[in-house]
This record gives structure tokens, C-alpha cells and sequence, in this order.
């Protein structure tokens, strides 16, 4: 099957999958570059929280081309690589100014795309995926589509790009496999639709294959290995597991004649065990093991002491 039928027909089940996408709103350009520089490697609720920060601390982003590099990494702390981006912002910024005079790139709705990014990417820290998000998702609504971390991989394993293409080398390609026909808000279901399938099932280790919605277009199913249903964990008990009553979600045993039908606790998996006696007006829940009551040993002294 060619590559652009594949993409059409994944898309098509991933959009039965996943429904309509979210609203999304058009913001002044500079505002998406910001957004875009910070959302590097950094989860989108992050990088969302970061950019607020730094608007309210910098009503305008004039005032961010002289603010201490310090106090701009203590802002965006969250975000992966604070120290590199707090750099990356500013001199960014400053390039803008010093190229327009002012911080705006509204200019760039009259030019062809490939102009557009290729000015973008003149600006510092600002790459294929960042440049395409400035036009794809800001007021300039130019034609364009942001291949990150997770579109990337998924591309690949859905037999799109090549194995061996590069993360900044798929953009052009990747574009040019989508229909003519599909305009901006198009472009962006699209983009929503990846993103939620890296984020949902195609993760980078142990994808969720069982459940995926595209997995009878997928070249890649069986050749990774999935991740296993969900299942309850049981710890190792502190002592051997003869005589321990047990509740269900974990091994079975019964309780011994040195505990009278009494057991201490040991909680769900993740949990600290708790010797707490049911006698000592602890209620034990459901999901609690007991363990009978244990001789106190004699302790001796160390040839230290």
C-alpha cells in the first residue's frame, strides 16, 4: 500500500478512535515561538504552566531580553533543560529584534512557507518542529506540520519514513504525504490524532499494541514487544508465607495456631508493611494481609560495643 493511502486510512481510524480534537485558539506569533522553545522535550501541561509564569512575571517580552538568565531558569524550573532554554529564549527573542527592530513576525503571512521557515529557523534554537509550529498553530495559519519526538516514532513504526530518517528530515516528507486538499484545521486534527496515539498506545518503550487502533495497518506489530495487562504485584513478605491469612489480590495461605486467628498487616503493593495487631482497635480493610505474632529475639551485643 503507498504511504499517502496508509496515512489517509490511519488517520481515519485513529479519528474514529479519538473523536474531534480540542478547540484551538490562533495567538500572536511570538507567543506560539515562546511556547514552542519551552514545549522542548517537556510535557505540554509544562510547558503551558511555564509560559504563564513568564507572562505574568513579563507582561511584555520586551522586558525578558534584559531579565537576569538566573531568575528565567528559577521561572521555567519545570521544564527540561531550564538552564539551555532560559539562554535559547533570550537570545531568540534578541535576534528577532534585532532583525525586525521589534518583537513581531506577522510579516511572515506574506511569504511562500518554505521562506517562512527557513527565516524562522535563522533565529536561534529554532529548528524544523519549532518554526512549523509558529505558522501551523498561531494567527499566520500557513500550511505547515510540526513532527515531534513522539510523531516521529510513530511514523516510523507505521512504515511512513524510513527507519534511519532523522526526526528533522521527516517534516518535509511527511507533509508532502498529506492531500492537497486538507487545509490548516485538517492538518491540525491530524497532528492532534498522532499525538494522542503516541501519547495513548504507540509510547516509546512497550507500546500498548492489544488496544491500538491502527494495529491491522501497522508493519511493526509483533516486532515490539508490548506491554503486559495489567496485573496486581505482590511483594516479598517479610517472613516465609506458611500460616499467613490472605485476602484476595494476592497468594494463598491460612493462618497459623501460634497467631489465634489473629494476623498483622502487610498493604497493596507500593505500601509499607504494617505489624499493627487486630486486637489493638486497628481495623484491618480488605486488602490487608496479617501475619501472626512473631517471638521477640534475644539481641546480643557486637564485638564493636
Amino acid at each position: 500500500m503507498p504511504a499517502p493511502t496508509r496515512l489517509i486510512r490511519i488517520d481515519a481510524a485513529l479519528a474514529a478512535a479519538f473523536g474531534p480534537p480540542p478547540r484551538w485558539l490562533y495567538p500572536d506569533p511570538v507567543e506560539v515561538l515562546v511556547l514552542a522553545l519551552l514545549s522542548a522535550r517537556t510535557r505540554d501541561e509544562v510547558a503551558l504552566a511555564a509560559h504563564r509564569v513568564l507572562r505574568v512575571r513579563f507582561p511584555r517580552w520586551e522586558a525578558l531580553l534584559e531579565a537576569d538568565p538566573a531568575m528565567i531558569e528559577r521561572l521555567i524550573g519545570r521544564t527540561t533543560w531550564p538552564d539551555r532554554k532560559a539562554q535559547t529564549l533570550q537570545e531568540a527573542l534578541r535576534a528577532l529584534q534585532a532583525a525586525r527592530g521589534r518583537l513581531e513576525l506577522d510579516f511572515l503571512a506574506d511569504r511562500p512557507v518554505e521562506e517562512a521557515i527557513a527565516w524562522l529557523q535563522t533565529l536561534p534554537g529554532v529548528g524544523p518542529k519549532t518554526a512549523a509550529c509558529v505558522l501551523l498553530f498561531s494567527r499566520l495559519r500557513l500550511r505547515a506540520l510540526p513532527v515531534s519526538t513522539g510523531h516521529h516514532r510513530i511514523a516510523k513504526r507505521l512504515g511512513l519514513i524510513s527507519r534511519r530518517a532523522g526526526a528533522e528530515a521527516a517534516h518535509e516528507p511527511l507533509l508532502a504525504m498529506l492531500p492537497p486538499d486538507w487545509d490548516n484545521d485538517r492538518i491540525e486534527r491530524h497532528h492532534w490524532l498522532v499525538k494522542r496515539q503516541g501519547h495513548d498506545h504507540c509510547t516509546d518503550r512497550r507500546p500498548r499494541c492489544g488496544s491500538c487502533p491502527v494495529r491491522e495497518l501497522c508493519p511493526s506489530r509483533g516486532r515490539i514487544l508490548p506491554a503486559p495487562e495489567h496485573r496486581i504485584r505482590q511483594l516479598p513478605l517479610p517472613f516465609p508465607a506458611i500460616g499467613i491469612r490472605v485476602h484476595p489480590g494476592f497468594a494463598a495461605g491460612g493462618p497459623t495456631e501460634s497467631s489465634g486467628g489473629r494476623s498483622p498487616v502487610l498493604r497493596h503493593a507500593r505500601t509499607k508493611p504494617s505489624l499493627s495487631d487486630e486486637t489493638s482497635g486497628v481495623r484491618s480493610s480488605a486488602d490487608l494481609i496479617t501475619f501472626p505474632k512473631i517471638e521477640q529475639l534475644e539481641v546480643r551485643p557486637s564485638a564493636r560495643t
